[in-house]
């Protein structure tokens, strides 16, 4: 019988220790203090060789608010797991485009086509401001540190800000760190790559001249550099332009297995707006000078759940496969509002340039031959009255 107390106590002493060092970590973190399970299988689909390609798929989501109303996804993706998943997704709720809730948020997944809340997280794991709005996640792993890094814009009066939250775990996040300031509507949709220990770059869209209605001429694309993602330089010119189109959400990510760049980016016609804009495929040799392709790999129309904008998306290139996971984010009419969604779809690279290699008067016809109805025209109103 004292044996048995013995064990008894020595199991409890050990359950109650591991808890603790679980629970290590930053000193201020959101959400509970659990790790994610690991997966039970070791087959990731993606990254098997012939790949096959998937059309674009809605992916269900739990949000914070109730609505399952997202966008802005960005993956940060490992082949052989971490901290047991292979897909970590930043993304923020957007329901019927109230900029209130777009406070951004964590999700995991062992497939691409996988969005869960990971056991232990309370999202948004950025609480919302007391004023101005938040948006425009980007997420990545920094291997030196072994942590996930979600950059993100916030917004408020006439500035723009970007900070960097960070995790060991995925689950509990360090308080928000302040790296950079500047102008409303300067540094839209911040995207970060680690090139290396001590050279990092961000690229960002700056629109300050007139926002969402901005035209070719008053757009423009910056990136910064960085030792450490963490101290910033000044913005330095980015050429990269879309004949015809205002490019105005990007993601950019280096392809090693390339040696190349590679963005995806959401531009509207010239003489629109941003509530109507497709995403195009760029490539880069030096993360400088951009060429897009003539079409679009998702344009409205093409995805029913997206039918009406397809907006800022995000990708990952699997080198064991030669192919691309794709996060499409976008919205469909209903009612005189936009539903916002996310999509997931898998190209095999040659496949991805095929169809984004396609003549690009296919696209002004296609365009041109869509009828606009009274209720998508007043959504694209509302959607660009409530554009902070």
């Amino acid at each position: 019988m004292e044996q048995v107390r013995a064990r008894s106590l020595l199991s409890v002493t050990l359950v109650t220790f591991l808890l603790l060092v679980a629970c290590g970590g930053h000193d201020a973190v959101t959400g509970a203090t659990l790790s994610p399970p690991d997966d039970v299988s070791d087959l990731d689909e993606a990254e098997e060789p012939g790949a096959a390609l998937v059309a674009p798929s809605l992916l269900p989501a739990v949000t914070y608010e109730g609505s399952g109303q997202l966008v802005h996804p960005d993956a940060a993706v490992f082949p052989d797991r971490w901290q047991g998943k292979r897909y970590w997704v930043s993304a923020t709720p957007y329901p019927a485009g109230q900029p209130k809730y777009e406070n951004p948020s964590i999700y995991q997944g062992h497939a691409s086509n996988e969005m869960q809340v990971p056991l232990g997280v309370t999202n948004p794991i950025v609480p919302a401001p007391t004023n101005g709005y938040m948006s425009d996640p980007d997420i990545l792993h920094d291997p030196d540190t072994d942590e996930l890094r979600m950059y993100y814009r916030r917004t408020s009066g006439e500035v723009d800000q970007i900070f960097l939250i960070t995790s060991r775990n995925g689950v509990l996040w360090s308080p928000p760190q302040l790296l950079v300031s500047d102008a409303r509507y300067t540094m839209i949709s911040p995207s970060i790559v680690r090139e290396n220990a001590t050279s990092w770059r961000m690229w960002t869209v700056n629109a300050e001249a007139q926002g969402c209605y901005s035209l070719p001429i008053e757009m423009t694309l910056e990136q910064r550099h960085s030792a450490d993602g963490i101290t910033w330089g000044g913005p330095e010119p980015v050429h990269l332009e879309v004949p015809g189109r205002v490019p105005w959400h990007w993601d950019v990510q280096y392809v090693a297995a390339k040696s190349e760049y590679w963005a995806l980016v959401a531009a509207y016609p010239s003489g629109t707006t941003c509530s109507q804009t497709a995403v195009y495929f760029a490539r880069s040799v030096d993360g400088t000078t951009w060429k897009v392709s003539p079409t679009p790999l998702l344009a409205p129309g093409e995805f029913a759940p997206l039918r009406d904008v397809v907006y800022r998306s995000s990708f990952h290139y699997h080198p064991r496969s030669d192919a691309v996971s794709v996060w499409f984010s976008g919205a469909r009419v209903e009612g005189k509002v936009f539903t916002y969604a996310v999509a997931s779809a898998r190209y095999p690279y040659p496949d991805l340039l095929r169809r984004v290699g396609g003549s690009p008067s296919i696209v002004v016809e296609r365009e041109g031959s869509r009828t606009v109805s009274p209720e998508l025209r007043e959504a694209r109103n509302q959607f660009e009255r409530d554009f902070p």
